[in-house]
């Protein structure tokens, strides 16, 4: 019974594949976000590599794993952050999407305690889809027209825009993804709106609390992220991610718990998520991983640094 529950969620994800593709969601986006808001590259002065892994619902077959690169650093001469970046989602069974872009940003400092960034991205957004090679219990519904059979590709250019301010303290951020799809295919996303506000409350000497609200709207699907994360010495942290099911899906309501540490220039953060909504018992948990590493710019000179 469970092998037969287990290949039925594993045709779900296949499901979900070939419908609208959609943005990753990720727990840890806010260490590095020029993947969602292209006014964030440049955000320290540093050399900054950034890598963030996730696989969902460990006790399905073939399920979905994702994961971005990001690379970026601040050309103070210009006021300029440049960066590049490169999302993976694998939707389990037979869909994979890739998405490389460059990223640039223009900062303008305000005054010593505030600045306002511009960013835009370009790059391709990469689709493919091959069933094929899926076993399934029973193969002659692989013949039966309800089983997606073709193999399909698709490139599309890519572009965002973005906007970002900030203080030592609090960050606002507004962006568009995917800007000339007006919709989403089964390989390519649409268009995605984002906002998200942060702020961080000192304590004392040695702690902050960082809450923060992120909105995702892509078509009718409505997307919001509650998390709060406390600092102790800016060397180690801790957190909570909560996503409530507002859209009348699945029920998923995903809390994610969040550990992290740094340590002579390297992070590292780990973040586990447990559905506790209607298919909490089938779907499983997922695991997301957070690796990156700051190599120092000799020549820099501070003149804003946000703490990230």
């Amino acid at each position: 019974m469970m092998k037969k529950l287990l290949a039925l969620i594993s045709f779900f994800t296949l499901c979900v594949a070939v419908n609208a593709q959609q943005d990753l969601l990720l727990s840890q986006q806010f260490f590095s976000r020029i993947n969602k808001n292209p006014a964030g590259v440049g955000n320290i002065s540093d050399l900054d590599i950034f890598f963030l892994g996730r696989c969902q619902w460990l006790d399905v077959k073939d399920s979905p794993k994702s994961g971005v690169l990001n690379a970026q650093t601040f050309i103070e001469k210009y006021n300029s952050g440049v960066g590049f970046t490169c999302s993976y989602d694998n939707l389990g069974v037979a869909k994979s999407m890739l998405n490389p872009k460059l990223v640039y940003a223009y900062n303008l400092k305000l005054n010593d305690d505030m600045l306002l960034s511009f960013g835009l991205s370009a790059g391709i957004q990469y689709g493919y889809f091959d069933a094929s090679d899926y076993e399934l219990e029973d193969e002659t519904e692989r013949n039966d027209g309800d089983f997606p059979m073709e193999k399909e590709t698709k490139f599309s250019p890519d572009f965002d825009f973005g906007a970002e301010f900030s203080t030592p303290s609090l960050l606002l951020g507004f962006s568009i993804t995917h800007i000339v799809a007006n919709e989403s295919t089964s390989l390519i996303s649409g268009r995605h709106f984002y906002g998200y506000a942060r702020y961080i409350f000192p304590l004392n000497e040695t702690f902050d609390l960082a809450p923060a609200l992120v909105y995702m709207n892509h078509g009718k699907t409505n997307v919001f992220e509650l998390n709060v994360v406390a600092f102790y010495n800016r060397l180690f942290w801790g957190g909570l991610t909560y996503h409530p099911d507002i859209n009348d899906g699945f029920g998923t309501n995903p809390v994610g718990v969040t550990l992290g540490v740094e340590y002579n220039r390297f992070r590292f953060g780990y973040t586990f998520d447990y559905n506790f909504g209607a298919v909490a018992d089938y779907s499983g948990s997922a695991h997301e991983i957070m690796l990156s590493f700051n190599f120092p710019n000799k020549n820099k000179k501070e003149v804003f640094e946000r703490f990230e």
